[in-house]
């Protein structure tokens, strides 16, 4: 069975169940993906810099194997200016990193694929959502361009599927809870970035439907 890794950060990472209801949309993939063995290294709070940096990529490394696919989606967290473990430039050390990774995949005759960063739910007053990833997709895009990489457009698919919505009825894809309701998350929370199980599904089925109309993966392997 072909196996496909996952790297990136917390909106794709997994969660224990006692974090439920928050999940991330590579921890549902495999539900959508029943052809491939789905393997996922994504870590919270971790950049393109940060994930290389602290060891955690070692492993998938050394684990890939011709055939494999290595899913790379970063961009939230090198957005993060005021924090110079993460932060990374999205026109010079963001693209140099993910070629990195592209390049690690290549060596070991595994097929990378780029990922650009899920959109968060960031609407104004008049209900109109706001672009939350500044330049970093533009750079993911053009990167894939320029190298002839396979790239699924997360950023454009889950703001498209956010528009279509009314703001309030979002909420209930995202880390939105009344005080009490989670023994987790006694105080509630508010979170416009983080998945329930519900908004993780949701992505992840976005995400295999284009995998498959982009031609990277075959029809056979999905339940979509």
């Amino acid at each position: 069975m072909t196996r496909i890794f996952l790297i990136g950060d917390s909106t794709m990472s997994t969660y224990p169940e006692a974090r439920y209801p928050r999940k991330g949309w590579g921890q549902v993939l495999q539900d959508y993906i029943p052809g491939a063995e789905i393997r996922n290294h994504a870590v919270p709070g971790r950049s393109t810099k940060s994930f290389y940096e602290q060891g955690h990529f070692e492993e998938v490394e050394e684990l890939l194997q011709e055939g494999d696919f290595l899913f790379i989606q970063f961009g939230h967290n090198d957005s993060k200016k005021d924090d110079p473990i993460r932060f990374t430039n999205p026109w010079s050390d963001y693209q140099d990193n993910l070629k990195m990774y592209i390049d690690a995949a290549i060596s070991k005759q595994a097929r990378p694929i780029l990922f650009t960063p899920v959109a968060r739910r960031y609407f104004d007053e008049s209900g109109n959502l706001i672009d939350a990833h500044g330049d970093y997709p533009k750079s993911m895009r053009k990167l894939a361009a320029d190298l002839d990489i396979p790239l699924v457009d997360v950023t454009d698919m889950s703001e498209t599927w956010l528009r279509k919505q009314q703001p309030e009825a979002t909420k209930q894809f995202f880390m939105w809870l009344s005080p009490g309701e989670y023994n987790y998350y006694p105080d509630g929370s508010e979170d416009n970035t983080h998945f329930t199980e519900k908004g993780a599904h949701e992505i992840a089925k976005i995400t295999a439907n284009a995998l498959v109309e982009k031609g990277i993966i075959p029809p056979r392997w999905m339940t979509v």
